[in-house]
């Protein structure tokens, strides 16, 4: 089996790989190829990728490439892990709303139309190559806004993919933990589109907790944070994702970015300068780990900054140094089952070839599983993944408090999706205006106005 990674010089691909390596062979993977259009960081990145423990053992041959061609070519599983523009422009995307009073976070809000307006017709371009070079292949997205992709290419009639968050499993995850019971045994009845969703019920031995959870507002934390005020949570009876507070507080947020001077696309951007500048000045060195080391502490000093910056205070002239420095030291490889986007994608890969069929939270067509939205659009739902594909498992009727929301939101993702293809101007201003944190047509435009000069965009 041939596994092609696309944006492989990105920071994710050495977990990416340490996963797969970690089924090899049991998953039958006899050649990993990497893709990147950045052939120097392709091979910084490579660097890193071989120092991880084992690798240069077993059967599976790896490959590094910048020819689409080459890589895509016979390949069963097809990752996307692409960010068009690089971190630069998520920068933009970023700051520009934020002129307006309006959030534009990655995925969510301005940001997330901006980076579907770039990302989108170029994932289009190589799905028509994977349709030539690899006809049978499963293409797994991790690309962001990871929900919008994946429908814009289901649309095209291409049904062989599978949208990847981890947000829904990490909550799961930090629930069980809270209240220290072990995460296999609980059922998450949770229902959403990609980042928006809320868990509705927590079974534990056919007992429904969810009201114990509601109840105990250490277990509503994310993060170490309030990120939403526990008696909110409580009246509305559900938990939501943490991305849910950038509808429920936006305003909030708004002022806490623009007091630290800096979004979370800016940390990153800080963060990944660092990490190849790092990766440079080892790159000659013949340090046992020494790329290893430095992916290592970068990868802690990220993980240390995730939604910091809109619920907390930051010292924003030394943040990037002493996030990095802080993480120095950071721990070696603990043995334990991959988790994240790889864990995610490794499982999978693992149903879908019916090694292990199994529930996994993903992003899928609906197919009538979420009774307010089309039967068309890409959902976020527990899915029954097998040998025969991906089976949503459907909710009960969407509560009030959700459903407006879900559906304007997807509303505005589907005018999104027809804008990046038409590059029609009034389509773009329609999609702005739809989404809940927008609503303002001369805001809208303003908005739209920079972004299409920012990246000059030609719209109609």
């Amino acid at each position: 089996m041939k596994v092609a990674i696309v944006g492989a010089a990105g920071v994710r691909t050495p977990q990416l790989v340490e996963a797969l390596w970690a089924r090899a062979e049991e998953l039958v993977v006899t050649e990993l190829a990497l893709l990147d259009i950045d052939d120097r960081r392709l091979d910084l990145m490579e660097n890193v990728i071989r120092e991880l423990p084992g690798i240069e053992s077993g059967c599976t041959k790896l490959t590094c490439t910048t020819d689409p061609r080459d890589a895509l070519r016979g390949s069963d599983f097809v990752i996307f892990t692409i960010r068009v523009g690089n971190i630069n422009s998520r920068v933009i995307d970023e700051q520009i709303p934020l002129k307006y009073g309006v959030i534009g976070q990655e995925t969510t809000g301005p940001g997330g139309f901006s980076m579907a307006m770039r990302t989108i017709p170029v994932m289009l371009e190589y799905v028509e190559l994977i349709k030539e070079v690899a006809p049978r292949a499963w293409i797994l997205n991790l690309t962001n806004p990871v929900g919008m992709i994946t429908q814009a290419i289901t649309e095209t009639g291409f049904t062989r993919i599978v949208g990847i968050c981890d947000s829904p499993t990490a909550l799961f995850r930090d629930i069980a933990d809270a209240v220290r019971i072990p995460r296999e045994e609980l059922w998450f009845e949770y229902f959403g589109i990609n980042h928006l969703g809320w868990i509705r019920r927590i079974l534990h031995q056919r007992q429904d907790i969810t009201q114990d959870v509601l109840n105990n507002d250490m277990v509503l934390l994310r993060h170490g944070s309030v990120m939403l005020d526990p008696d909110f949570i409580r009246a509305l009876g559900m938990i939501p994702n943490e991305y849910l507070m950038f509808y429920y507080e936006p305003r909030g947020i708004v002022e806490q970015l623009r007091k630290n001077r800096i979004t979370r696309g800016g940390i990153i951007e800080g963060l990944n300068r660092k990490l190849f500048a790092e990766l440079e000045k080892v790159a000659e060195s013949r340090e046992e780990w020494a790329s290893l080391k430095v992916y290592q502490q970068y990868a802690r000093a990220r993980e240390d900054s995730y939604m910091k910056v809109e619920t907390a205070d930051l010292e924003h002239g030394t943040l990037i140094n002493t996030l990095w420095e802080r993480s120095t030291g950071s721990p070696g490889r603990v043995e334990r089952e991959p988790e994240g986007y790889a864990g995610i994608a490794l499982s999978v890969m693992e149903s879908l070839t019916g090694r292990k069929p199994k529930v996994i939270v993903v992003n899928a067509i609906n197919e009538g599983a979420v009774d307010c939205l089309e039967s068309q659009d890409i959902v976020e739902l527990p899915c029954y993944v097998d040998s025969n594909g991906v089976h949503p498992i459907a909710v009960a009727r969407v509560p009030e408090a959700s459903r407006g929301l879900l559906q304007a939101v997807k509303s505005y993702e589907r005018l999104t999706i027809q804008a990046s293809i038409t590059r029609a101007y009034a389509t773009a201003l329609q999609a702005l205006v739809a989404h809940p944190l927008v609503r303002d047509v001369k805001t809208a435009g303003a908005i739209l106005d920079e972004y299409a000069g920012s990246y000059g965009w030609q719209l109609q």
